[in-house]
């Protein structure tokens, strides 16, 4: 896709920054139209980022191994669950794009939804079907079938076609279908302010949003009722549980505080300003 025009509003993109802190460095490049980032140029092999190494920490560019947190991770997906449960209630068939192992899948079970995963690496999907997990492995063109809920949490970024994105996830979609997205908002203070040092720049992240050009975006392919959830679409108890499953001491507990302090100011947006750069996205296909 070098070269190519804006895929959210056709506008050509202009150079923004280089992040030296990788080897090579990132060139990220910025539409001056709607705001939306990118990678100038993409790996060569989107799937060799995602091998064994990435998932247990032996990578330059790594994931955090949920796998041995899962009952802390829990507190999280069963809150989330409960949002979604607001807008599409079980049995429906709910879709989890870029699943990992599927723990995320394994708690929408739990919760009553017919719930399926799919992720590109072929290491995490093998991991995750031992574990009995009904997971698929490939991308959004492997999947087959249609859902009442798609999620992608932290995923958007790493897919290398916003517009193709958003058009398979509209199609997977059956009528009244719900998506839930989360990515990082490059509109909200704490980005602006961090400039090329902001930590959401990372070799597998491909494309960098706002809650104003991801809201155009879907619009544009199709989507209603886009919101927003700032920062997250759920309460503080369930980050401070997840949180103890780090916890070693007794001193620990005082980490607490400043991710309390973040969800406080996370909630301090009004429009496409916000002071923190988290930011969940609900939005609908029509019926």
């Amino acid at each position: 896709m070098e070269g190519m025009p804006c895929p959210v509003c056709q506008s050509q993109f202009e150079a923004l920054y280089e992040i030296e802190r990788f080897s090579p460095p990132l060139e990220i490049i910025r539409c001056p139209s709607c705001g939306l980032q990118r990678q100038a140029r993409f790996p060569a092999d989107l799937r060799a980022l995602y091998g064994e190494e990435y998932y247990t920490g032996q990578a330059d560019y790594s994931y955090e191994d949920e796998r041995r947190q899962e009952p802390y991770y829990g507190h999280v997906w069963r809150a989330r669950l409960r949002t979604i449960r607001r807008h599409v209630r079980p049995p429906a068939a709910l879709l989890d794009v870029g699943c990992s192992f599927g723990g995320f899948v394994q708690a929408a079970t739990r919760a009553g939804f017919t719930a399926t995963g799919v992720d590109l690496s072929d290491y995490a999907v093998s991991e995750g079907r031992r574990r009995g997990r009904n997971l698929i492995h490939g991308d959004l063109t492997d999947v087959r079938g249609r859902y009442d809920v798609i999620t992608a949490i932290e995923v958007l970024e790493h897919l290398p076609d916003p517009a193709e994105t958003a058009s398979r996830l509209f199609e997977l979609l059956r009528p009244g279908g719900l998506v839930v997205l989360q990515t990082a908002n490059f509109l909200g203070r704490q980005a602006i302010n961090a400039g090329a040092d902001y930590h959401y720049y990372l070799p597998g992240h491909l494309f960098y949003y706002s809650t104003y050009n991801l809201r155009l975006l879907l619009e544009r392919h199709g989507f209603q009722r886009v919101q927003f959830y700032r920062g997250v679409d759920f309460g503080l108890l369930p980050k401070l549980l997840k949180m103890r499953g780090n916890f070693k001491t007794l001193t620990d507990y005082r980490r607490m505080i400043p991710t309390a302090l973040y969800h406080l100011k996370s909630r301090i947006a009004f429009g496409d300003f916000a002071l923190t750069s988290s930011m969940v996205c609900y939005a609908r296909k029509p019926r």
